[in-house]
This record gives structure tokens, sequence and C-alpha cells, in this order.
């Protein structure tokens, strides 16, 4: 009589490449969780490094399945193979070069069982490696998340995990047309059928170092997110012409447009936004306002406005009032840990 497996709780996939140096920690991390019903699907990408001697040092656990590609197949193809084999309920997303919280597990499973009706959650990360230890939150609410998205990736991919059923339905594809910016194009896709959520806990250090990104890869991964960014603005209802698109990456970018009407012209994009995403319903509307509202004092401060005096101006007015007139600007960029944050809020738009 053929022998059932157990079906565990947990399937995390953990693809690898080139990965020698830092996976046997990210594993380590793992089997070490407080909830242990999980299985790890650790999947090599063709790795012409030590890698998969690494590896083989767990093959021993009960828990890990070893998987192999043939040749460098990429993380695209990579993932939608691991995600064929698993056969748990739940799934976790894992990179090589992290390290997961101890509880990570029993919180987002939890979280997932307590709360039905949300198919995603991630949770906040702590950067390191080659910068100091820097904390990372996120916005909590599907509501806040989904117009965050128009900025950046709110959902951290190697800190996930989300329903089984998700991928059942078909709806856990990426695409290759959005190569080095996929999970951001997934999430973009999945967030207007599923609700998201992040937990307020740190659930995973995320690892910084040289080998990371390459410039050229930087610049492709910025290109395939801006036309994410777009695809979101058509839905809307938007189709924005070249100096909106500008003004919305200015403020990415925090590189604010050498133009005398910048601020007056930034808040008309932004109301734009916002009547297009009430007529449409697109985004939350409060959670939009509250966002937009946000980013435009910080982007205020950034270029040394005067807030009493755009708290009279038309435009602005809508996201400058008298109670605004005590907002704290962020630390100047000239300080070392602005810096740091600059380069993290960059490292943000890249999470695959």
């Amino acid at each position: 009589m053929k022998k059932h497996l157990k079906v565990p709780a947990i399937s995390v996939v953990l693809p690898t490449y080139n990965a020698a140096r830092y996976v046997a920690e990210a594993v380590t991390s793992l089997l070490a969780q407080d909830f242990s019903d999980f299985e790890l699907l650790l999947i090599d990408d063709g790795s012409t490094d030590e890698t998969i001697s690494v590896v083989n040092q767990f093959a021993n656990d009960p828990r890990v399945r070893l998987l192999r590609n043939e040749c460098n197949m990429g993380l695209i193809a990579t993932l939608h193979r691991a995600y064929a084999e698993c056969r748990a309920p739940f799934i976790a997303r894992m990179d090589s070069d992290d390290i997961s919280s101890p509880d990570r597990f029993s919180r987002q499973v939890s979280f997932l069982d307590a709360h039905p009706e949300v198919g995603i959650v991630g949770g906040a990360i702590r950067f390191f490696g080659n910068v100091s230890p820097n904390v990372f939150t996120f916005p909590i609410s599907h509501a806040d998340i989904h117009p965050a998205m128009l900025f950046y990736c709110p959902l951290a991919h190697p800190a996930l995990m989300f329903r089984r059923e998700l991928l059942d339905q078909g709806f856990i594809r990426y695409d290759e047309a959005f190569c080095h910016a996929e999970d951001y194009h997934l999430w973009s896709r999945l967030l207007l059928r599923v609700k998201a959520a992040n937990l307020s806990e740190v659930l995973l250090d995320y690892r910084l170092h040289p080998q990371q990104v390459s410039s050229d890869t930087s610049d492709k991964q910025y290109a395939a997110s801006l036309l994410v960014r777009c695809q979101m603005l058509y839905e809307c209802g938007i189709e924005p012409t070249n100096d909106e698109v500008a003004l919305h990456e200015s403020v990415i970018l925090e590189r604010p447009l050498a133009r005398d009407d910048y601020l007056p012209a930034l808040a008309a994009w932004f109301q734009r936004l916002e009547v297009a995403s009430s007529h449409s319903g697109y985004w939350d509307v409060n959670a939009l306002h509250r966002l937009l509202k946000t980013k435009f004092l910080e982007t205020a401060h950034r270029v040394g406005a005067d807030l009493s005096q755009l708290s009279k101006v038309v435009a602005p007015s809508h996201y400058v009032s008298a109670q605004d007139l005590s907002f704290v600007a962020p630390a100047s960029m000239t300080t070392l840990a602005a810096r740091i944050n600059q380069r993290i809020k960059a490292l943000l738009r890249q999470f695959r």
C-alpha cells in the first residue's frame, strides 16, 4: 500500500543561485522557526559556485526538499516550478541571502487563520549588511497598501505568505514582460482581487550587499516599475501627460523638478488622481488622500517651501492646512542616516 505523506501547514519556497556565501544562514533561520510544520523547497537555478554543496548539508532534515534546474532558467521560471511542487495550504517566500525572524511563520499563520478575508500577509523588514541596521515598516491595511503601489512596492516579496488557493486559481503568475519588477506587477494585479495586509513586527532581516543589483539591472527595474505605474493610472481612468509622469516620478525619486510652479503643478496632479479614483473606485478615497497629502508635505519640506504660504494657494491648500504647519520635515538629505534611508527607499522599488 502506498504511503501518503502528511501535508504540511506551510510550503516555503527558497530559490538559490550562486548563493553559497549566505544560503546556510538563510536556511538555518527557517529550520529554527518556532512553527515547525512546514516543508522547505530549496530550488537551485543552476548555480556555478558551491551552493549545491552548502544546501546538501541540510538534506537530512525531513522538512527539506532539494530541487535543481538543469540550467539557469531565471527567477520567474524557477518560482513557477517551485510553486507547482508546493503541497501546503499556505505558501511562504524567502530569499537565499535573508534571515527570517524565529516567530515569522507562527505570526503569519495566526494572522491568516484569524483573518480569512486576507489572502496575502507580509510584515516589517530590517535592512542589514553594508548599512547600519534600519527597520522599514509598510502600510498595515489593504486600503493603505493598495494606493501605496503608486510609489513603491509595499509588500516585501521575501517576507510574504499567501494562501495556496490563489495559486490554484491562477492568480500567482509572474509576467516575463515585467522582468526585474515581476513581483511589483503581480501585486498590482492581485490587489484588485485579493486583500493584503502587513504585520507591524519585523519578520525578515533583508541583507544588502554589493553584488545584489547592478546598475544595468537597476535601470531595467526602474523602467519595468514605471510601466506598472502607468498601467495602474490607465486603469484608474487617467492617461497621464509626459509632464504628469515627470511630476509623479520626481516624488518617487526625491528629485524635485526645476520649475517655478512645481508644487502647485504637483498638487494639481495629485488632485487629478483623487478625482479619477473617486469616479472609478480604483483606490480607497480616504486612504489615497492621506497618502498624497503625506507625499506633498514631504516634498514641500524637501524644497524648503513655506507651508503657510502654500496653504493659501488653491491647489496646494488641498494638501496643506493650518494644522499641518507643524509638520516635521524628514532629516536633511546631507546626513549619513538620511543618505542610507534614501538608498533603502530606492531598493524598496526593486523588490523581487
